[in-house]
């Protein structure tokens, strides 16, 4: 053979093998991937349970009315023999809903009856929804462990004089904005209740995050995780645990108004409570007091005794190298409340059963970058006040 023809077979050898690797490793990928979009296919069969009745919200919202009793809350393992709760055992002691002069209620929920009788709704699941969820990060308070993450928040203790004490959840009038986010952020105004020491917590406010959601919309939002964000909890109805039985408010809408600075305000009413006799939380929202469903004493460790803590404010997360999100107003607190978001009646759910409000003994601020955020706690304020902050900022370049 000549040389010449050698070094020709050679290179066409080589390149035949070259050819046969990038197909393995194309085929592979592809492979790959069509195992993963069939898994995501899998996941989303489970989460979208089949529909009794569809309704086409005017934000773009698909809600399928779900057989209550077929929701997805009883995939989870704790909860197959689980009997729903319709209505608390006894309504919560000290409830009132005082209207404010400075600011709208909002009201959600499907327009006209909601869904059928029976059924509940529940935000339908798309496969960009499921992949955006999968990058789910703790919503903590104290948020120094997660990079990116920024907070603001008026956390109240169980009394130390008494250890077996604990409290049973807590209320709040929402302040809600649509502060400006980059794709890749968050941020919320939002209440937690928590206990330790394995972090079982639940949180509800409002939200806007489009690597939840996909847009730029603020929503109602809930999350929870009984093992500090490790294998359990989820947003909202993503994955079992919550059990919806109001069949108009669904978890995940967006609010249709929502307050500007020095203008229109609007707020919404959160109660997060733990009933007296089932020890399971339940979900408390707007000026009806609408008991949106709850959270089983039986999916948590901790929790199910109580909470150690409660706490209110706002939180940002994003990437740790870009500049950081806009929290409430997107405005530092200055003492007016056209200026900054608010929150006005915290209250906590003491160990009767009751709504009390904080001890200012055992109740503290935590602000991680002041130059960024500030939360400014005024206390009591009297008359349809109660206790209130302001918080809030511009975010910008706060760090890590």
């Amino acid at each position: 053979m000549a040389f010449g023809g050698f070094i020709g077979d050679a290179m066409n050898l080589k390149g035949i093998t070259w050819l046969l690797l990038l197909c393995l490793s194309l085929c592979s990928s592809y492979g790959l991937e069509e195992e993963e979009d069939m898994e995501l296919e899998r996941q989303l069969k489970l989460i979208n349970k089949t529909p009794l009745k569809t309704i086409q919200t005017e934000n773009g919202d698909v809600i399928d009315c779900i057989d209550i009793h077929k929701q997805l809350a009883f995939d989870h393992p704790l909860l197959k023999n689980h009997k729903i709760q319709m209505r608390p055992s006894f309504p919560l002691k000290g409830v009132t809903n005082e209207a404010s002069s400075m600011a709208n209620p909002i009201r959600v929920g499907l327009k006209g009856k909601g869904c059928p009788t029976r059924t509940v709704p529940i935000r339908r699941t798309r496969k960009e929804d499921l992949l955006r969820s999968k990058t789910f990060a703790s919503i903590h308070p104290n948020t120094r462990e997660v990079p990116g993450s920024h907070f603001a928040t008026l956390e109240t203790l169980k009394p130390t004089n008494d250890p077996d004490s604990v409290l049973h959840g807590a209320k709040a009038h929402i302040n809600v904005y649509n502060p400006r986010v980059a794709a890749d952020q968050t941020s919320t105004g939002q209440m937690w209740v928590e206990n330790g020491p394995f972090i079982n917590s639940i949180q509800a406010g409002w939200i806007v995050s489009p690597p939840l959601y996909g847009d730029h919309s603020t929503r109602l939002f809930t999350a929870w995780t009984a093992d500090g964000y490790h294998r359990t909890g989820c947003w909202n109805t993503l994955c079992p645990g919550f059990v919806q039985v109001d069949k108009k408010v669904y978890l995940g809408e967006a609010f249709s108004k929502t307050s500007v600075y020095n203008g229109d305000q609007y707020e919404m009413i959160f109660h997060i409570y733990q009933d007296l006799v089932t020890g399971n939380w339940w979900f408390v929202c707007t000026p009806d007091n609408i008991h949106v469903g709850y959270w089983p004493k039986s999916i948590f460790t901790d929790l199910a005794k109580g909470a150690s803590m409660v706490s209110w404010g706002g939180r940002t997360s994003g990437a740790l190298e870009a500049t950081s999100a806009e929290m409430g107003s997107g405005k530092l607190p200055d003492g007016q409340y056209h200026h900054a978001c608010f929150f006005r009646q915290i209250q906590f759910v003491n160990a009767s059963y009751a709504l009390q409000d904080p001890d200012e003994d055992r109740t503290r601020e935590i602000i991680d970058k002041p130059d960024c955020y500030d939360l400014k706690y005024y206390g009591d304020q009297g008359g349809e006040m109660g206790h209130t902050f302001l918080f809030g900022g511009p975010g910008g370049n706060c760090g890590s």
